[in-house]
């Protein structure tokens, strides 16, 4: 399978001129294809040095030992990459900090610090759809959070889906209710949504979701302290066969980022979404 690269021609391009380097120009992956995600991914803090530790995860496959992807922590202190000053972790295109950005997920720059932590959206940055583009012009997508009383925490997104022809389709990450085996962190289930019920505010659809939906990934995440093992991902379903594509796993996975940003933020609890979707409602209505 391909994968992402830099592209050369546009890198070779840049002129050697005294000026000082634009932070803002971080390497980008071009959109040829990328590394094969496994279908079981697990998530870990890489201990390897203080630096690695507190700037960088690993994204392995079954085992620690197989690192299939480096992921960055963006403080979001300078306008490096495609965050700008926002927020977030950046999927490196390999194993070190020197591979190309290959996808980002995180705040939407320029809220501020105070309003970020209340957003009911999380931004996802996903390499262009047409592969003749500067891979730098990435398309954004938006994961946005939802709650009930009645129906707990979900958050729904939409991606191109298919291998040949692509279509647009949603999704929606459901926070699952504690059961046997969920006391040491928390469970959400990714559903596909379908297409009569495409737009429907999740709280009220959650009976009808949940019964004609296919359950396409789950992760679990550990204890919000764990650093050692942060969460597994698993495919299932449709998600497992490929007939999905390859840019919606990639979504996936950094849907599953996002969901852990949004974990250490706090912004994952039924309370704290319930204000960030009334905040986001009055700005609709003013606007």
């Amino acid at each position: 399978m391909a994968v992402y690269k830099q592209d050369s021609a546009s890198a070779d391009s840049d002129p050697e001129v005294d000026e000082p380097p634009d932070p803002s120009r971080e390497k980008m992956a071009a959109f040829i294809g990328y590394r094969a995600f496994p279908p079981v991914m697990n998530l870990y803090g890489n201990l390897s040095g203080i630096v690695s530790a507190l700037t960088t995860l690993k994204l392995c496959g079954a085992s620690e030992s197989d690192l299939v992807y480096l992921v960055e922590l963006h403080f979001g202190f300078t306008p490096r990459g495609p965050l700008n000053f926002g927020r977030g972790y950046y999927l490196r295109n390999g194993t070190t900090m020197q591979d190309p950005v290959l996808a980002a997920a995180g705040d939407n720059f320029p809220l501020p610090l105070v309003v970020s932590l209340f957003s009911s959206e999380t931004v996802v940055l996903l390499p262009p759809l047409d592969t003749e583009k500067n891979p730098r012009d990435m398309v954004t997508e938006v994961m946005r959070s939802s709650a009930s009383k009645e129906q707990g925490v979900a958050f729904r997104f939409a991606v191109e889906v298919g291998v040949q022809r692509w279509r647009r389709e949603e999704f929606e990450w459901r926070k699952m209710k504690k059961g046997d085996g969920d006391e040491k962190g928390s469970r959400y289930t990714l559903f596909r949504i379908p297409f009569g019920l495409s737009g429907a505010a999740s709280s009220s659809s959650t009976p009808v979701l949940e019964e004609s939906s296919q359950i396409v990934a789950e992760v679990v995440f550990r204890n919000i302290l764990s650093m050692k093992h942060i969460c597994t991902l698993e495919l299932k379903g449709a998600g497992l066969t490929g007939e999905l594509g390859e840019r919606w796993i990639l979504m996936v996975v950094m849907t599953v980022l996002g969901l852990y940003w949004m974990r250490q933020n706090g912004r994952t609890k039924r309370a704290t979404v319930a204000v960030a979707e009334k905040m986001h409602e009055k700005q609709v209505s003013k606007g």
